[in-house]
């Protein structure tokens, strides 16, 4: 029995240990956007289906002796997969399809050994059901899922703030050779000689209203609709903010609460309450839709968290009451394992083919509805059911009258693997505007009017960081020829509606990277600052830091006058391009007397810490440039500058553009490659 408890926890542990590292390792080689843990989440269902797939065509058609040596045989198999491929190895380059490119790469570090931590749950299980024939097995479910609970609220608290992914990685490796020997202990000591039955339908726990086949379909929705609710709030709440793994393993520990509410004990799951209470959420979900950015962070993560928890237990609990008997154990698991792949499916792929923007969220809330309270269900007497439905239906005409209300205006709107992106016109202190929203956040604007078209907007206007910098930038060095003192070499790490190019001048050259293939065609499509810039403009597609190293490998520096850091996801700087080393390979590509601009607004981190403790290892100078808010102008705008350019430096001091610090200087938050921590930078 020890054996039994002890092994399923440490399966669970590692099962949901990995999910947030391996995400982790892929942000830099992906853009840091929120779509690769959705990626990384269709993987890991695709796997955990593979592995009760495998549970349960090992338990239903192999003897007990055939599931010992075949089991242990994928066991030593999954031991030589790990040595062969490192945890954490080799990334591929994005290409034309980078999900593909995750799934590939995920398969091949991870994929054999997590098949076996993932059948470990069910396959103990069943074997439990057979070992102990009076005892209800659904309990170690409960179980297993507590110990997934404690592996994913371990991670953001106690693995990423003191192991390097180099460490963390080792670690995992280690627990895997821990299960392993656990595993091959209980199959030679623990398993019966024989398989044990039993009629007494009480003893295995289970409700038998009607039969599996039949529930198939309803156990597949629900599980579904849970995986598809738990990938669309995670979406919402790295909008705004850097998609780490805090804010993914908060909504998926509460997603695996649920599982643990409602399978440890029938009675903890009240279907009338908690339909009342998920409905109060959904209320709720068509305000943050549309008024989210009214909320603090901390708001925001509590009422969308609410709405996740209310809406899963509602799922998990309608699974919980339709639980089959335990000889129906793996059938039961293999039903839910491909709800779930199909509801990553419908996120990763369905979704960003069928919906230009992010509608799957008010989608399963209006489904989970619908599944709560369907005809059939003998449960609810009529007039609730007609309440219910009424509910589910002015919930829908409430959706899509709020959307139309706020996408009246929009030109433009287009869905991809990296975001959701919307052109929309609008009016401004009477005057009209373009504007670029990127998820909920303006990233350019541009006047509609011939007369002001050339007028730089938003975070770019007169007198912020980067018009400091782009306008006043004089050489400080004797070295220059000619040429290079008077035509200017700029690099700009972000393209968005393309505003910088309006600081051009001809003969100058101005290099953007953008990562996104639909923000070149928009900025190409309905914006003009690039085509009418006196520049010489080219768009580089990529990763910045990916295209500056092989840029730096084949023909060397760049040797940029200024380099202006400006790449957002929605509202949010991806993490891997702000540690030490992105910082070390952006000055690389600068001249010695050179500036890099690196935009810091945001309304949810300080990162002023990060960039000035960059700047303090590398012997630069950093100064801190604060523009408020205006009448056509509603954002307030920071830069921070980094440079060793003495005749800039005494320049800016003179004009009085630099502004005082934020905050006060923590010299513990340092970022690396192998080490940032965002709870260090929150607001």
């Amino acid at each position: 029995m020890p054996i039994f408890i002890l092994t399923i926890f440490l399966s669970a542990v590692l099962l949901f240990l990995i999910q947030p590292m391996m995400a982790k390792i892929l942000l830099p080689h992906f853009g840091g956007g929120a779509a690769i843990w959705t990626a990384c989440m269709l993987f890991f269902q695709a796997m955990l289906l593979a592995g009760y797939s495998y549970a349960h065509a090992l338990t239903s058609f192999c003897s007990l002796r055939q599931q010992r040596w075949l089991h242990a045989g994928l066991i030593v198999v999954s031991l030589l997969w790990l040595v062969a491929n490192r945890l954490g190895g080799a990334v591929p380059s994005t290409g034309e399809f980078p999900l593909l490119g995750i799934l590939c790469w995920l398969l091949l570090s991870v994929g054999l050994p997590f098949l076996v931590v993932s059948a470990t749950g069910p396959l103990l299980q069943r074997w439990f059901a057979d070992r102990f024939p009076l005892r209800s097995p659904y309990r170690l479910y409960a179980l297993s899922n507590v110990g997934s609970l404690g592996g994913l609220l371990s991670y953001p608290f106690l693995v990423e703030p003191w192991l390097s992914l180099t460490q963390q990685t080792l670690m995992w490796s280690a627990g895997f050779v821990l299960l392993a020997a656990f595993l091959l202990l209980l199959i030679g000591t623990q398993l019966p000689a024989e398989r044990t039955t039993t009629t007494d339908a009480s003893a295995q726990g289970a409700t038998t209203e009607r039969t599996a086949p039949r529930l198939w379909g309803y156990w597949l929705a629900l599980s579904a609709c849970g995986v598809v609710l738990l990938l669309a709030v995670t979406q919402q709440l790295t909008q705004n903010v850097p998609p780490v793994p805090f804010l993914w393993v908060v909504p998926l520990a509460l997603y695996l609460l649920s599982y643990i509410v409602v399978f440890n004990r029938d009675s903890w799951y009240q279907r009338a309450i908690w339909l009342y209470l998920f409905s109060i959420g959904v209320v709720i979900a068509l305000i943050l839709m549309h008024f989210g950015r009214l909320f603090d962070l901390y708001s925001q993560l509590i009422l969308y968290l609410m709405i996740l928890f209310s809406g899963c237990v509602v799922c998990h609990g309608e699974l919980a009451k339709l639980k089959p008997k335990a000889q129906q154990l793996t059938q039961f698991y293999l039903a839910m394992a491909s709800g779930g792949v199909l509801g990553g499916v419908l996120v990763n792929l369905v979704a960003p083919v069928l919906l230009n923007d992010f509608y799957e969220f008010p989608l399963v809330l209006a489904a989970i509805l619908l599944l709560a309270v369907l005809p059939w269900r003998k449960q609810l007497v009529y007039w609730k059911q007609g309440l219910w439905l009424a509910g589910v239906f002015a919930f829908g005409i409430s959706a899509v009258a709020l959307q139309w209300l706020f996408s009246q205006h929009d030109l433009h709107q287009q869905r991809n693997f990296y975001g959701s992106l919307s052109v929309r016109d609008m009016s401004i202190a009477g005057q009209m505007q373009r504007q670029l929203i990127d998820g909920t956040t303006s990233h350019g604007a541009q006047y509609l009017s011939a007369e002001k078209q050339q007028t730089a907007l938003s975070y770019y206007r007169e007198g912020t960081g980067v018009a400091v910098a782009l306008q006043n930038f004089v050489p400080s060095s004797s070295e220059r020829s000619i040429e290079q003192v008077h035509q200017r070499h700029y690099g700009m790490v972000g393209l968005g509606a393309g505003t910088l190019a309006v600081y051009g001048r001809s003969g100058d050259r101005i290099v953007f990277y953008e990562l996104n293939p639909a923000v070149i065609e928009v900025a190409d499509d309905y914006f003009s600052y690039l085509s009418e810039s006196q520049a010489d403009i080219e768009v580089l597609l990529g990763d910045a830091r990916r295209v500056l190293q092989q840029q730096l490998e084949q023909s060397g520096s760049q040797q940029f006058d200024v380099l202006v850091l400006d790449a957002f996801t929605s509202d949010a700087i991806p993490q891997h391009l702000l540690t030490r080393e992105a910082f070390e390979l952006y000055w690389q590509h600068l001249m010695p007397d050179g500036i890099l601009a690196v935009h810091v607004s945001n309304n949810y981190l300080d990162l002023t810490s990060v960039v000035r403790n960059h700047a303090k290892a590398m012997g630069l100078e950093s100064f801190f440039i604060y523009t408020e808010p205006d009448d056509n102008n509603f954002a307030a705008v920071e830069w921070i500058l980094l440079t060793n350019n003495h005749r800039f430096m005494r320049q800016i001091v003179l004009f009085q553009a630099t502004t005082s610090w934020p905050s006060e200087l923590n010299p513990a938050i340092q970022w690396t490659d192998d080490y940032s921590n965002l709870l260090q930078v929150l607001k």
